[in-house]
């Protein structure tokens, strides 16, 4: 099975709580959850409420160009439902085991500290953070009100979240996805292009609907110390990887509209981007030739002798690679250097006897460059994985390996790529 990742780990399409450190939504993909009938959770069907909400999907369709083919009345919920709903998604599409890989992932590469679960950090961020979500299972659209009322925080989630249902309607949401099996970097590419979508469509919504006390009760909003603290708490990675298919995707969608309206957002619906260097360089998109193979060894577990198995493969891409080095304590300006030109990587996870934990990658890059500019963010980070590293080059790809020893990580980088010098 493919090492599980927090982008496919919460697969649906949240809206998020604006933050005061930065625009837009933030923590990561998206959930698909639906309310418990004995919950308090209530349908946005009051005569008010159907007003506000229909005139701002009318105005949403003006901005975006579509048009709704069916209704979805969206569902308020309060924080405990939030939570509950949340909860109850993520154990139903997380298996206990798909979990303990993506710990394992985190903990070699020195992402999640041993004392930290993995679902409780997903959890207690989602729940501090989420202020809406659509669910393209469900058909359902949920907007958060922890006091009851529409106020324009409820509003400008609905801008964006009624933005997924006109996505959903008209490519469908799940076929845009496709499968996820050890394409994390596709996965997170196309998240980006979703959420990218919803919040230039939210950002303008909110630009032409909301006056000056709106925009005063929504930063109140952000800056609600319990909202604030939930970003803060949560681990690095899944702060950074959260935020990044927003951030990333808002540029993305504004380069596409720069060369072809909306027209060219549509376009891209129907032929997502490849990776997220994709994303993240959009002129790379233009020649959207998906990223190439690395060369790779079939069975690299008997490098590391008896006892061990394999826990998948799967890609890697320019916004892991950014985050993993600025979560690992790299500058912002330098991770997103090192992690630039990122043509192509796999990783391998490897579980061993008494939890032991071992790791393979292989990333090609553009340029020698390129190869360099990340090995010396490497040395920044080096120290905090959970092992013994061994790392080579050849011509432009860098491999690089973890172990529990020096003569195991050794190894298993001379399985994967023969007997050459380690540095």
């Amino acid at each position: 099975m493919p090492i599980a990742s927090p982008r496919r780990l919460l697969g649906s399409l949240l809206s998020l709580v604006l933050v005061a450190c930065g625009p837009g939504p933030s923590p990561s993909p998206t959930l698909e959850a639906t309310p418990s009938p004995t919950a308090a959770s209530s349908p946005a069907a009051s005569v008010d409420a159907a007003a506000v909400y229909g005139a701002i999907a009318r105005q949403v369709e003006a901005i975006r160009g579509l048009q709704p083919t069916g209704d979805v009345a969206p569902v308020l919920l309060d924080a405990d439902q939030l939570r509950a709903n949340l909860t109850a998604t993520f154990d139903k599409d997380n298996p206990p085991a798909a979990v303990r890989e993506t710990e394992a992932l985190y903990r070699v590469l020195g992402l999640l500290p041993l004392d930290v679960s993995l679902r409780t950090a997903e959890l207690d961020l989602l729940a501090g953070q989420v202020a809406g979500y659509y669910s393209p299972d469900q058909k359902q659209l949920f907007v958060v009100s922890r006091s009851g009322g529409i106020g324009p925080s409820q509003r400008v989630t609905y801008a964006h979240e009624f933005t997924h249902q006109l996505q959903d309607q008209h490519f469908d949401l799940a076929k845009v996805q496709g499968s996820a099996t050890g394409q994390g970097d596709r996965s997170l590419a196309v998240l980006a292009l979703i959420e990218g979508d919803a919040v230039s469509v939210q950002t303008a919504w909110t630009a032409a609907n909301l006056n000056a006390a709106d925009l005063a009760q929504l930063l109140a909003d952000a800056s609600d110390p319990s909202v604030v603290q939930s970003l803060l708490d949560a681990p690095p990675i899944l702060r950074l990887l959260s935020l990044a298919p927003y951030t990333a995707g808002q540029a993305f969608v504004a380069a596409l509209q720069a060369s072809g309206g909306e027209a060219a957002v549509n376009a891209a619906f129907r032929d997502p981007p490849s990776s997220t260097s994709e994303v993240v360089h959009p002129d790379l998109y233009a020649t959207h030739a998906p990223p190439g193979p690395v060369a790779w060894v079939t069975d690299l577990r008997a490098a590391l002798g008896s006892g061990w198995s394999s826990l998948g493969q799967d890609t890697l891409g320019e916004l892991f690679v950014r985050s993993w080095l600025q979560a690992g304590g790299v500058p912002v300006a330098q991770a997103g250097t090192a992690a630039a030109g990122d043509e192509a990587d796999r990783i391998e996870l490897f579980a061993g006897p008494a939890g032991q934990v071992a790791a393979a990658i292989q990333l090609r890059w553009s340029s020698d460059a390129d190869a360099d500019e990340f090995l010396a963010a490497w040395q920044l980070v080096r120290s905090k994985v959970v092992g013994l590293p061994a790392v080579t080059t050849s011509g432009h790809t860098v491999t690089l390996t973890i172990a529990p020893s020096q003569a195991m990580a050794d190894a298993l980088l001379q399985q994967l790529v023969g007997p050459v010098p380690v540095r």
